[in-house]
């Protein structure tokens, strides 16, 4: 039964090119059978990390009307005025999508922290919704999480939104750190023996850094929420 969503996956396929789904598949990094259940409509809905590998390629289609048909389909351009793929839409914000991936398991390998190779334009009233402001440029990123060490609280393959700036312990909460050389996302909190890093699924042991071996953690960013899939306040 063909659905919605189903429509809006085969049209912005087409208008980006790619007359198979399986070559469109293989240009985003997901599998043909998971593009072919989307747009036969088996897949009812479009998770925030295949929408933006979806993006990627199907340029100029917005990430948000692809998940849900928001209003206007096309990032880059209106009525009257073509937009340079290298310049951000007027009520857009482009974030860096980071090269690499965070585990919420056992660690992710990565070179230091993962570098930026993708950007993405969204929307300025998402981004108030999803973390409460509006940030100015580079500020914010986007990173993939592995694993289910903090579920609930984030699912394996969720997309985190990373405030960069934020590359110290700025109180309790939820960061992008590299530890023993490994990429993590990780709950820290000051308690009088250390600094804990804890997951929040307790199959897994938290982590007790004393003040002695302090540099062995290096805070890439603090979490501000999921990025395409909820709240902030729900983090």
């Amino acid at each position: 039964m063909t659905t919605a969503l189903a429509t809006r996956l085969k049209h912005a396929r087409i208008e980006s090119g790619y007359t198979e789904p399986a070559e469109a598949a293989r240009r985003a990094g997901i599998t043909a059978s998971a593009l072919y259940q989307l747009e036969d409509g088996k897949t009812k809905s479009l998770s925030g990390e295949t929408a933006v590998k979806l993006a990627r390629i199907y340029r100029p289609f917005r990430v948000e009307w692809l998940i849900a048909g928001d209003l206007p389909e096309r990032a880059v351009e209106s009525q009257n005025t073509v937009i340079s793929r290298d310049e951000t839409p007027p009520g857009y914000v482009r974030l860096r999508v980071m090269d690499g991936e965070a585990s919420g398991g056992f660690g992710a390998m990565n070179q230091d922290f993962p570098e930026v190779v993708r950007e993405l334009d969204i929307a300025e009233w998402q981004l108030r919704q999803q973390i409460g402001f509006v940030p100015e440029a580079d500020r914010v990123r986007l990173v993939t999480v592995r694993g289910d060490s903090m579920y609930p609280d984030i699912k394996n393959g969720d997309v985190v939104f990373v405030d960069a700036s934020k590359n110290y312990f700025d109180g309790d909460g939820l960061y992008l750190i590299n530890l023993h050389g490994l990429t993590y996302v990780k709950r820290l909190q000051i308690l009088r023996d250390g600094l804990h890093v804890i997951s929040t699924n307790p199959k897994y042991l938290s982590e007790v850094i004393p003040a002695s071996e302090a540099d062995q953690l290096h805070v890439g960013g603090k979490i501000l929420g999921l990025a395409l899939l909820r709240s902030a306040h729900e983090v």
